[in-house]
């Protein structure tokens, strides 16, 4: 990979529905050359998707939380798993080392609906400890390419 790649992520990592004949004015090269390196970007793993970012509070979802889980020994950590990925307010989950076993950032319509959320979890999915944290105010969230990107885009 190099500086225009970095070049072209960065792009791409700021606004991903940008045509080719925008990047065409940012970065000297044709749009089949273009094209041609989004795709090997793509095919190379290093892209893993195009997609757009849904404002939770405009959704009807203003409550974000982040929630750490211990999931009891015996329970069926696949159980877990498959109720993560299915439902749509658990918005990302981390496995995590320490106290907790996973960290997962998830929104919910009001207080209610997070706290029904939990009991879920605890009920059902053999979650046996959690500590929930509100998010009262999001200071930075930036899903860009890696900050050393930037750096090799300056090569260029």
């Amino acid at each position: 990979m190099d500086g225009i790649d970095a070049k072209l992520l960065n792009i791409l990592s700021e606004n991903s529905n940008v045509t080719a004949t925008e990047i065409t004015q940012k970065v000297n090269l044709s749009i089949p050359a273009i094209n041609k390196r989004i795709s090997k970007l793509t095919q190379r793993g290093i892209i893993r998707q195009f997609t757009i970012l849904v404002d939770n509070k405009m959704a009807g979802k203003p409550i974000q939380a982040f929630i750490l889980v211990v999931v009891q020994p015996n329970s069926s950590v696949d159980k877990l798993a498959k109720y993560i990925q299915s439902d749509p307010d658990i918005l990302e989950c981390y496995a995590v080392t320490g106290e907790y076993d996973y960290l997962l950032k998830v929104c919910a319509k009001d207080v209610e609906g997070l706290e029904n959320k939990l009991l879920h979890l605890k009920r059902q999915l053999g979650v046996v400890k959690s500590h929930t944290m509100l998010s009262l105010m999001e200071h930075k969230f930036l899903p860009s390419a890696l900050p050393d990107m930037i750096e090799k885009e300056k090569e260029v």
